[in-house]
């Protein structure tokens, strides 16, 4: 088997561009760098997004968790992951600040710097663009840490876009908790079906009945109740349950622990469209 290539030349650089790597908007968009192009010194992952309906490529398990906050609320209207910077323009900021900018350890060719994540939300009815730089908090303490990013602060402060650094210690536990339970299930179009639009069909009957429970009732038996009248195979409404919150035609307050324990009381219904009509 082949060793897969690393390494950054300039023959590597310009392929990328030539590929569109860092261009493009939501569901369009290309990564400057996904799990194939760097060296797995952790964990990573591939997630495919609420908001683009694409997979996105995080490199790290904080990234991957900063990523999912920025996923979830209504006013994110785009995410951009491995975000590249302009090459000649992070070169003269180091020159500018007398640090040595990245180079690739084998080619020495300096590396086309990355934002971490670059996202556009709705402030105040407009739309704001944010960039924001992920690291283990540990990492900056570190002063060749801190000079890439000071390169990065500048190169975003040059471009009028707020920047900022985010570590572990800035992911609240219990909403990406809620997050990561409900998040996986957005999209119905990868299973297996009798017949195109099952589960949605039987998405809308759950949500329909949610509507006329008694008061107390816990989601798991709510849930088994649904499997029951369906006829459907155990654990299929508490999988319907979860895509309904993951498209939040059906909301709750993630700001507290969820799971199928909870009472159907926490639960409202949303008005938004299952995610294959949003991301067409």
């Amino acid at each position: 088997m082949a060793r897969r290539r690393y390494a950054f030349d300039e023959d590597r650089i310009a392929l990328f561009h030539k590929e569109g790597r860092g261009t493009g908007r939501g569901g369009d968009y290309k990564p400057w760098l996904t799990v194939q192009d760097v060296p797995s010194s952790g964990r990573v992952h591939r997630v495919r997004g609420l908001k683009t309906g694409r997979q996105h490529h995080l490199l790290s398990d904080i990234k991957w968790r900063h990523f999912l906050l920025f996923d979830w609320p209504d006013d994110t209207e785009d995410i951009r992951e491995q975000f590249p910077l302009d090459h000649a323009l992070t070169q003269q900021i180091a020159e500018d600040l007398d640090i040595r900018h990245p180079l690739d350890p084998t080619t020495k060719v300096p590396l086309v710097m990355t934002t971490d994540l670059v996202v556009d939300v709705i402030v105040g009815g407009r739309l704001v663009t944010l960039a924001r730089a992920i690291k283990p908090a540990a990492e900056l303490s570190k002063p060749r840490i801190l000079e890439k990013l000071e390169i990065e602060r500048r190169y975003w402060l040059a471009q009028d876009i707020e920047w900022g650094v985010l570590t572990e210690w800035d992911v609240p536990m219990t909403p990406i908790s809620a997050i990561l339970w409900v998040h996986q299930y957005g999209y119905l179009d990868n299973l297996s079906q009798p017949y195109t639009g099952y589960f949605e069909e039987k998405a809308r009957f759950v949500l329909q009945e949610l509507e006329f429970q008694p008061s107390g009732l816990s989601l798991r038996q709510f849930c088994q109740d649904m499997d029951d009248l369906l006829d459907l195979e155990a654990g299929t409404a508490l999988f319907l349950t979860r895509h309904l919150l993951a498209t939040k035609r059906l909301r709750c307050d993630m700001r507290e622990p969820l799971d199928d324990t909870v009472s159907l009381d926490r639960f409202e219904a949303g008005v938004s469209a299952p995610p294959e009509k949003v991301a067409g």
